[in-house]
């Protein structure tokens, strides 16, 4: 584990190619005092640590082998905080869990830190909620609670209880819950944001009907709301992006798998609105920077707009703060890559899509193995060697590691990685001394 420093850039692991300001780094006691926030910490956190504590090593061994790939990046993205705005803590029907204890860990990793919400609870969320804001605070800033409301179930009020005792924006999760953003509560809970100038994150993945035409109207009737779209809103991309310049309190998070996606975010949104997210416990804060940081660079951002995708604009927004304006869309995607690689990448895409949907997928990763074995002269030779370390570093993950109930295994993360190397083949790649070290 790294030493920790809240503030810094990313971990070094190798070289290669107001109220409210105090509020996002250090929560209040509230009313039951320390003792009581202490001991809802513990309580919150001891089943979950029990029961994924195998599954936790699997996730932090898959991150230190895909360390290289995003140190290598540290040379053109100098000392960049990372605040990752999508994260959850507990346990979820579908199989994930993550306690604070294996989000903190992983956060050392990157010297970064998060907004957190909790996982599903079809029980309702005042515990749950009770518990981020323990956790929060016991975090040493590292944490940033966010509540996460049912509008079907007094969500306004419970979202007002919890800003109230210290947390620091909303998370709604339309298909988890069945609403639509066009609902009348929904309308009240973003009015409450709007009020208190907190921001209010809205899943817009898979598995939802469009929702961006009522996003847009939110925006618009609530402007002092920051209204982060999960998931790069891939419901909605193929047209929003044409609005998202008129929604300056829109905006939208990196947390997905696909860098094809990533890469037309990049392009086709304001970079100022663009929010560096992971997903974890589904997703991992150092695979996702290893993946976001590599298709901005691609895309033509700066590093300093870079820097305020990676966290420094949610900073802003979390301190009540105006959005800042960083530049129009930079209307580029890296080229192609050759043939081999585009091969390569398609093979690559086809066998997460199929363990994604809990399919087998051992020949179509079979095929992309083959697809590395390029010429030692070939000019994409040394990017196929590269993309064939990261597979072998999935299989020693996938050889090793329990049977696992988790809706995505512990290794697949290097898989995502491995795609966003074959499609961005002009990045930077860790060189041999630095492979040999993250073995």
């Amino acid at each position: 584990m790294v030493e920790r420093r809240p503030g810094r850039g990313m971990g070094h692991q190798g070289r290669g190619r107001n109220s409210r300001s105090e509020a996002a780094s250090a929560r209040p006691h509230g009313a039951e005092g320390t003792a009581a926030a202490a001991s809802a910490t513990a309580a919150a956190g001891a089943t979950v640590e029990a029961a994924g504590e195998t599954l936790a090593r699997g996730a932090a061994l898959a991150d230190e082998l895909l360390a290289p790939w995003l140190a290598c990046l540290e040379e053109r993205l100098p000392e960049i905080p990372l605040l990752d705005c999508h994260t959850h803590l507990g346990s979820d029907a579908d199989g994930a869990q993550q306690s604070a204890k294996e989000l903190i860990e992983a956060l050392d990793r990157v010297q970064g830190r998060a907004i957190v919400f909790p996982l599903r609870r079809p029980s309702g969320y005042r515990q749950a909620n009770d518990r981020i804001l323990a956790i929060a605070e016991a975090s040493e800033g590292r944490l940033i609670p966010f509540c996460r409301v049912d509008p079907h179930a007094d969500g306004l009020a419970e979202a007002q209880r919890s800003l109230d005792r210290g947390a620091a924006g909303i998370k709604l999760h339309p298909r988890a819950e069945r609403f639509s953003l066009s609902e009348r509560e929904v309308d009240r809970i973003a009015s409450l944001a709007h009020e208190r100038r907190v921001p209010m994150i809205v899943h817009a993945g898979q598995g939802i009907p469009s929702l961006g035409r009522d996003a847009l109207t939110l925006a618009a009737h609530h402007r002092a709301a920051p209204i982060i779209l999960a998931h790069a809103a891939v419901s909605d991309l193929a047209w929003i992006w044409r609005k998202a310049a008129w929604h300056p309190n829109l905006f939208f998070d990196t947390a997905w798998w696909n860098p094809s996606d990533q890469l037309a975010l990049f392009a086709l949104i304001p970079p100022g609105q663009i929010l560096f997210g992971s997903d974890a416990p589904y997703g991992r804060t150092m695979a996702a920077a290893a993946v976001a940081l590599r298709g901005a660079l691609a895309s033509g951002l700066q590093p300093w707009q870079i820097a305020e995708i990676a966290g420094g604009q949610l900073q802003r927004l979390l301190t009540g703060q105006d959005p800042l304006d960083i530049g129009p869309p930079t209307w580029r995607t890296p080229p192609a890559p050759g043939p081999l690689l585009e091969r390569l990448h398609t093979l690559l895409i086809a066998a997460i899509a199929r363990i994604l949907a809990g399919d087998p997928a051992a020949d179509q990763l079979e095929l992309a193995r083959l697809a590395c074995r390029l010429p030692a002269s070939h000019p994409d030779a040394e990017v196929a060697a590269s993309v064939a370390e990261l597979l072998a570093r999935y299989e020693r993950i996938r050889h090793g590691e329990p049977p696992s109930h988790r809706p995505r295994p512990n290794g697949i993360h290097l898989l995502f990685l491995a795609a966003a190397v074959a499609r961005m083949p002009e990045m930077p790649l860790p060189d041999r001394e630095a492979l040999h070290g993250g073995r």
